[in-house]
C-alpha cells in the first residue's frame, strides 16, 4: 500500500472524531433542537461527506477554511440557545480545529503525519473535555457589543494568523519551530473561552441574585398588604355591633338620610376594602400591588381587567422578568406626561384560555419612540448601554419559553402583548 493510499485510509478512519467531539460540545453548552437520535446522525453525516469532498477539493486553503467553517456553524444552528454565544462557539471550535492539527510536531515525516493524524483529533477531544470540566457554557448574561466583537475576531485571527504563518519563509525553513505559533493561540483561545464564560456565568448570577430580591420584596410588600386587611377587617368586626347601635339611633331619631349615607360608605368599604390586586395568584398579585404603590407615588393610576383562575402553575421568574419590566417602562413614560391625572394612567389586562395566559400592557407616552436600523426600540435615555435592557429581557425570556411577543404604538400610547404557553391549572388544595 502506497503512503498516499495509507494516509487517506487513516484519515477517513479517524475523521469521525471531529464530529464526536463537536456534538460532546455542543451538547453540554446547549439543548439540542433535533429529538430523534436518527435524524441527528444524518445530519451529522452530510456534514461529514461535505468535509471530505471539501478535504479532497482543488479550492484554495482560505476557501476551504471559510467553508468548514461555515459548515460548524450551521451545526451550531442544531442546538437551541443564545444566538451570539453559539456563533462564538462554532467559531472557537473552528479555531480549536485548525489550531490542533498543527500544534504537533509530528507532520514532518510520513509515520509523523500519520500520527499527527490520530494525536490532533484525540488532543482537541481532551481540550474539550478539559474546557467543559471548567466552563459552564451556558452563555447566559450580557456583554457589550464592542465585547462580542472582540470575542468573535479572537478565532477568527487566529485562523488567518495560522494561515499567514504557513506561507513563511522563516518556518519553512525551521518547520520545528512552527507549532510554537499555534500552541500560544491555542492558549490563547482557550483562556478567552473560560474568562468569557466565567463573566457571562458571574453576570447571570447577579442578575438571579437580584431578580430574588426583587421576589422578595414583592411578596414581603403582598404580606404586609394581605397583614393589614387583616387588621382593618379585625377591626371593622370589632366596631360592626357599636356601628350598628349608631345607627339604630340615628334611625330612631328620624335621620335617615344620614344613615342611608354611612350605610352606602359602609358597603363601599366590605366591598373594596382596598382597591388592590388580588385575582389569588400571588406573583401576579405581590407585584402588580407593588407596582400600584410604586406608581401612585407619581399619580400614576392602574385600570384592572383581570379574568384568570386563581391556581395556575405560574413561572415565578418569567413572570418578574416580564411582568416587571414592562410595568417598569410604563411607569417610566407615564412620568413624563406633565397632563391631567386621567392621561397618566396604565392599562393592565389578563386572560386565560387553554393553558396560555394572555397579558397586555397600555401606556401613554410623550417622548418620540427611537428605533434601530433592525427595527428594534432603542431608549431615549442618553446611555444606551445602561438603559433598553429592559425591553431585550422581555424579549428574550419570552423567546425561551417559545411565547409570542408584539409591540405596537401610535403618536400617543404604547402597547405590549405577550402569551405564554402550557400555564396548566393548579388543582385546589383538598
Amino acid at each position: 500500500m502506497n503512503t498516499l493510499l495509507r494516509e487517506e485510509l487513516l484519515y477517513l478512519i479517524t475523521f469521525p472524531l471531529i464530529p464526536l467531539t463537536f456534538h460532546y460540545f455542543f451538547s453540554r453548552c446547549f439543548a439540542c433542537r433535533i429529538e430523534r437520535r436518527s435524524r441527528l446522525v444524518l445530519l451529522y453525516l452530510l456534514y461529514t461527506t461535505c468535509h471530505i469532498g471539501l478535504h479532497h477539493s482543488p479550492l484554495p486553503d482560505i476557501l476551504l477554511i471559510l467553508l468548514n467553517t461555515g459548515l460548524i456553524i450551521l451545526l451550531s444552528l442544531l442546538y437551541a440557545g443564545d444566538l451570539r454565544w453559539k456563533g462564538y462557539s462554532a467559531f472557537f471550535m473552528a479555531a480549536l480545529l485548525f489550531l490542533s492539527d498543527t500544534v504537533l510536531p509530528f507532520a514532518f515525516t510520513d509515520i509523523g503525519y500519520l500520527a499527527n493524524l490520530i494525536l490532533s483529533k484525540l488532543l482537541m477531544l481532551l481540550l474539550v473535555f478539559l474546557v467543559l470540566r471548567i466552563a459552564t457554557g451556558d452563555g447566559n448574561g450580557m456583554l457589550a457589543g464592542w465585547y462580542w466583537c472582540l470575542l468573535f475576531l479572537v478565532p477568527l485571527l487566529s485562523i488567518a494568523t495560522l494561515l499567514q504563518l504557513s506561507n513563511s519563509l522563516f518556518f519553512r525553513s525551521y518547520p520545528q519551530l512552527f507549532p510554537v505559533v499555534p500552541s500560544l493561540l491555542l492558549a490563547i483561545n482557550l483562556l478567552i473561552y473560560v474568562l468569557s464564560d466565567r463573566i457571562l456565568h458571574a453576570q447571570a448570577e447577579r442578575s438571579r441574585r437580584i431578580l430574588l430580591e426583587q421576589q422578595n420584596t414583592y411578596y414581603l410588600n403582598q404580606y404586609h398588604l394581605i397583614r393589614s386587611m387583616q387588621e382593618d377587617s379585625f377591626k371593622f368586626q370589632h366596631d360592626f355591633k357599636h356601628i350598628l347601635l349608631g345607627l339604630r339611633v340615628k334611625l330612631s331619631s328620624g335621620e335617615a338620610a344620614a344613615t342611608a349615607q354611612e350605610l352606602d360608605t359602609l358597603l363601599c368599604r366590605v366591598e373594596s376594602p382596598t382597591g388592590n390586586c388580588n385575582t389569588g395568584n400571588l406573583v401576579i398579585d405581590s407585584m402588580i400591588n407593588y407596582k400600584m404603590q410604586e406608581a401612585a407615588r407619581y399619580g400614576i393610576t392602574f385600570t384592572l381587567e383581570l379574568n384568570i383562575p386563581p391556581q395556575l402553575a405560574l413561572d415565578t421568574t418569567a413572570l418578574c422578568v416580564i411582568l416587571g419590566n414592562a410595568l417598569d417602562n410604563a411607569i417610566e413614560a407615564c412620568q413624563g406626561i406633565t397632563g391631567p391625572a386621567p392621561e397618566r394612567q396604565i392599562s393592565i389586562h389578563m386572560h386565560y384560555l387553554n393553558e396560555s395566559l394572555f397579558m397586555r400592557i397600555r401606556n401613554p407616552y410623550v417622548q418620540p419612540i427611537q428605533t434601530t436600523p433592525s427595527g428594534g426600540i432603542r431608549s431615549a435615555k442618553s446611555d444606551h448601554r445602561a438603559h433598553g435592557i429592559g425591553l431585550k429581557n422581555i424579549q428574550k425570556t419570552i423567546g425561551e419559553r417559545n411565547g409570542l411577543l408584539d409591540i405596537s404604538y401610535d403618536h400617543s400610547f404604547f402597547q405590549i402583548e405577550w402569551v405564554l404557553f402550557g400555564i396548566e391549572r393548579q388543582p385546589c388544595p383538598g
